[in-house]
Order: structure tokens, then sequence, then C-alpha cells
């Protein structure tokens, strides 16, 4: 490899926070790979950076392809010709300048990743990042906040640095093999940086830099597109400070040293918010039919239509119920359809759409309208086995005081569903698992009762967890 900057002619400017004092946390090393698919000794760097991450704790990796490469940034081509990258492969380590026998250099050849990388993590850092938010299946919208402890004083220029990884890119990539270059397919490529969020250089926190205990936080919002695989991106934030390089007394570019570093998963790290619709059912009551829904958790959530078809007929839209946008909280839903005939078979669905457009449907239930019931009896209960809920059904041949209980193996009471007088007909009462307070019940055998002055009946369920 080159040498980048020869040794005698420079005098380096380094505007970094002293570590000798106690207050301090462990470091998370940062390796920044510059690769391309056209480069044949590459696949051995990567190698390498598989090797470091499996034996040196703590150290966390990214990749930059360059040239005629189909993972090639912009943005990641301006932090290689920041950084002063000349050779592949190389890499840069917490953006240090390295002494090395070619000369002082950020990028640096393999040879010296383990040794500078295991160095590098036995010293300790001045602060410490952490990076919680959420996650939107529908939008695929992430909102991270970051927050960084200052454990001491911290002077200089300090940005905030967020990029978007992917891992198992499967592109040829040609390879040295005993002398011989060859194409090597398929070839799944790790750490890929896809989005620099914040900007090659970060973006700016402070520029007089921070006190000691001193708490920083910084929202950053964007979208994975859709072309990402979700499962295979990871979230690197880190923090860096200005470092000036001068050379026969003129300024070199300047570089960002890594102070901390932080990665995860977006899937683990993050809270994912669907829509997510946890029951949904459409059961006739008198003359009427009810249909119920609930959610568990919102996102971007417009609302609900409700369709209505005859058996083997067209979808209509028969009514539309607003949706709660964005929530992490259980909703419920109902909309009672009076427009229904005796005797005839209806199916029910939802149309979930989002603010954006977005379409969703949930399955079909069928519903056959009868007469008012000629007997009274309680139906089994829809779904069973079930989790997280189940809905029961009570058929009154005419209006009568009624209780409906649910009840554990030892006969003790767990949840009251249903008392007072009913009109005569279908009703439906759902459980979702809990006791009265609300607690979860385990999982088990349960026994729904239900009881009027002429009837008494039991239907025995299981809560399948």
């Amino acid at each position: 490899m080159r040498t980048l900057i020869r040794s005698s002619l420079l005098a380096i400017l380094i505007a970094l926070p002293m570590l000798t004092q106690a207050q301090t946390t462990a470091r998370y090393t940062l390796i920044e790979q510059f690769t391309g698919t056209w480069c044949p000794w590459c696949p051995y760097g990567a190698d390498s950076i598989d090797a470091i991450l499996g034996y040196i704790p703590n150290v966390r990796a990214l990749a930059y392809h360059q040239g005629n490469d189909p993972m090639v940034t912009n943005d990641g081509n301006t932090v290689i010709s920041h950084l002063l990258v000349n050779s592949y492969p190389s890499a840069a380590i917490d953006r240090l300048l390295i002494n090395t026998p070619s000369g002082y250099a950020i990028a640096i050849s393999r040879t010296y990743w383990g040794n500078i990388a295991a160095q590098r993590n036995q010293s300790a850092s001045p602060l410490s990042i952490s990076v919680a938010g959420t996650y939107h299946q529908d939008t695929r919208e992430v909102s991270a906040t970051v927050t960084l402890n200052i454990l001491q004083q911290m002077t200089g220029e300090f940005y905030l640095n967020v990029v978007l990884t992917e891992d198992n890119l499967n592109y040829t990539q040609k390879k040295n093999v005993n002398g011989s270059v060859v194409n090597i397919s398929p070839y799944y490529h790790k750490r890929v940086v896809r989005e620099m969020i914040t900007g090659p250089y970060g973006i700016t926190l402070t520029p007089t830099g921070f006190s000691a205990n001193q708490t920083v936080t910084e929202t950053v919002n964007f979208t994975v597109p859709a072309n990402y695989d979700i499962d295979e991106c990871k979230l690197t934030v880190f923090l860096t400070t200005k470092v000036t390089l001068t050379v026969g007394g003129n300024p070199r570019p300047t570089q960002m040293n890594i102070q901390q570093a932080w990665q995860e998963p977006i899937l683990t790290a993050f809270a994912v918010i669907p829509v997510e619709l946890i029951s949904f059912s459409a059961t006739q009551q008198a003359d009427a039919v009810r249909v119920h829904w609930r959610t568990a958790t919102e996102n971007n959530n417009r609302g609900w239509f409700v369709e209505r078809r005859t058996v083997e007929g067209e979808w209509n839209d028969i009514a539309f119920v607003d949706g709660y946008g964005t929530t992490s909280t259980q909703q419920q839903y109902e909309f009672i359809d009076r427009d229904v005939r005796m005797m005839e078979t209806y199916d029910y669905r939802l149309r979930q759409v989002d603010f954006d457009g977005t379409v969703d449907h949930s399955p079909v239930y069928r519903v056959m309208t009868a007469p008012t019931p000629l007997e009274t009896r309680l139906l089994p209960n829809y779904p069973n086995p079930f989790n997280p809920a189940t809905f029961i059904t009570v058929e009154l041949a005419q209006e009568s005081d009624m209780t409906v209980m649910v009840y554990d193996m030892l006969g003790r009471a767990v949840r009251t569903l249903a008392t007072g007088v009913h009109p005569a007909g279908g009703h439906v009462f759902e459980w979702d698992g809990t006791d009265s307070q609300g607690n979860a019940m385990p999982s088990g055998i349960y026994f729904t009762r239900m009881v009027t002055p002429t009837h008494t009946a039991t239907q025995q369920m299981q809560l399948s967890k």
C-alpha cells in the first residue's frame, strides 16, 4: 500500500478528550472497510473483519463499496475521499491516524487491523451511546432516539453519524485464488453501507464540546427503502470529533476521529409497530349482524372499510370506521349491520387503509342469519383452542335474565362476561384470556357457564399460549 502522508512532513493538531479521568465506560471500536466487487484481494479483507469480530469484544464494522460496484453510494465515495483511501482492501480503525512502516495513514492494510483494534479496545471512552425507538412495518419508517451520556468534559467539534447497513447482498465478487482471478458467485456481502442517514460527515452536535455528566439526545427519522431486506438491516451510530492535519505548515483535509460507536439490527433494537388485527368476528344479534374487531397496535391507520357480499356475489362497502392513526395500545371497533335479511348467508371482511394509501384485507367471516332462535342454548366457543381471544355465542328464545361466566378447572370464577336482562336472539361475548382484574390467565382448560331462569349450560374451552 502506498504511503499517504510522510511522517517527516507531518505535524498533528488533535482536539481529543483526555482519558485519564476516572469516569469512563467501555469503548466500542468501529472498523470501516473499503472494498469493491472488482477487487480480487478484498474477499480476504472481509474474512479478516469476520475474524476480528469473532475474537475482539466490542468491535463493530462497516463496509464502503467503491468504483464500478452495484453497492456504491455517493456519500460512501465522499467518506472514502475524505479519509484519503488509496488502496484496497484497507480499513480505518476509529478513523485514527496510524504510524505504519510505510508512513502515517488513516486507511491501513489488513496486516494491522487486528492489533490496532485490540489496542483501541483497551482504552476506555468518555461517553456511552444508547439508541431506542420504533420501526413501523407499514411505512418502514424508523424513529431513532440517540442518547449520549457524557462522563467527562470533552472539548472540540462533535458530530453525530447514523448509518444504515445491510447484510447478505448477493453480487458476484472477484477473488485472487492461487494467482488467478476468478469470479465467485453467489457471494454474500456483509456490513454494506446502504444509507448515510446523517450525510457523509454527520450532523453537528456542538462546535465547542460537552460538559461532564451532560446528557445529549437527538432523534433521527428515516424510511428504509422497500428493496432493502429489513431482516438484514443494522443501524450504526457513532460520535466523531474534528481533527486537523497540517503538512509543511499547510492544513490538510480534516478527518473525524470516532469517540464511541453503537450498532444493532433494526428489528432487535427497535419496537416494531404494525397494524395488528388480533380478532375479527361477524355474528347475528336479533335482526342485525354485529361486526367486531380488535387491534393490538396500529401505525398510520386511516381506518377500516367494512365490506359485505352474498355468496358468490361482489364485495360492497357498507361502512367506514375511523382508525386511531398510530398507537401501541389495544383498540376495539364495532359496526352494526341492520340491512340484512333472515335466512340469508353473508360474508364480511375489513379493508384497512393507511394514510399513505396502503391497503390490507382481513380474513373473511361468514354469517348465516336466522329468525329468533327456537330454543335457548350455549354454543361452542370459536376459535378453540384460542390465543389471545375467543368468542362465545348464546342464543335466547325469548327475553331473559342471563349470566355468562368463565371458570377455571378448580371451579373458581375467573371472569363475568354478561349479567342482567338480554333480548331474544343471538348474543356474542369475547373473552380475551384475562381475569376480572385484567391479569392474563395461564394456558389451560376453562369453562363457559350460561345460566338463565330456565336453562343452564357449560362448554369447555382451551387457552393455548
